[in-house]
């Protein structure tokens, strides 16, 4: 419907001109948008309690499938692997451009560009970013703990079907990074909604990223089983 069509075309024009941010003219409401997204940079210094619950995302990784909680246990019982994936993951280019670039949320990745915009706003902008670091390197953490069963199961899986190492090797991180980008804290336009990109929606839901995307995969599994697809 016209619903479903304006989401769409937002989300397409966003992927286009490369931030969630609409483009407004007012200079008032670009001021008080700046301001929103130093207020929550401000709540998120050094914020150990965000921290500590990223790492609870470690359980997004967990399937009925290849990755149940069976075969994560026995993948991680295998701790020489397990570890050595871990390690791979936490220094893959994805997750060091989610801690370098702040492109874990969607009001902090555009505190990045303030910096770039030179006087107090650029030392302001680099402080908050500074600030950032402890849920940064537990999102990492959480996303190769995680992670690192799942990628191995799924090399397994590919395996399995008669792919050889590299090639499984490569469909099973571009599983891992798709599972992360939908399941974590993501600024890609296409995992941002209509609602959370537009002016509204950065005072209502500004830390309601995450959730978000829970229940918008949670609806999908729903629409799937209630309409047959599994």
């Amino acid at each position: 419907g016209s619903g479903y069509r304006s989401a769409l075309e937002d989300s397409i024009a966003r992927m286009k001109s490369g931030t969630n941010r609409p483009t407004i003219k007012d200079k008032r409401v670009n001021a008080f948008l700046d301001w929103t997204n130093g207020s929550v940079g401000a709540i998120m210094f050094f914020n150990g309690r965000s921290a500590v619950l990223q790492t609870l995302s470690t359980v997004n990784f967990i399937n009925f499938e290849d990755n149940n909680v069976f075969a994560a246990a026995k993948a991680f019982a295998n701790q020489k692997q397990y570890w050595q994936d871990f390690s791979m993951l936490f220094n893959s280019p994805m997750l060091k451009q989610r801690r370098g670039g702040i492109q874990s949320d969607l009001n902090a990745s555009e505190l990045a560009r303030l910096a770039e915009q030179g006087g107090a706003k650029a030392v302001i902008g680099r402080l908050l970013e500074f600030g950032f670091t402890p849920t940064q390197i537990a999102d990492s953490f959480a996303i190769s703990a995680g992670g690192a069963t799942f990628y191995r199961n799924r090399i397994n899986t590919y395996l399995k079907q008669g792919l050889d190492q590299k090639a499984a090797e490569t469909k099973a991180f571009e599983d891992f990074q798709e599972t992360a980008e939908a399941t974590q804290q993501s600024s890609r336009p296409d995992k941002i909604s209509q609602q959370q990109a537009s002016v509204l929606g950065r005072l209502i839901l500004a830390f309601q990223n995450t959730p978000m995307q829970y229940n918008r995969l949670i609806k999908k599994a729903a629409l799937d089983l209630i309409n047959g697809r599994g």
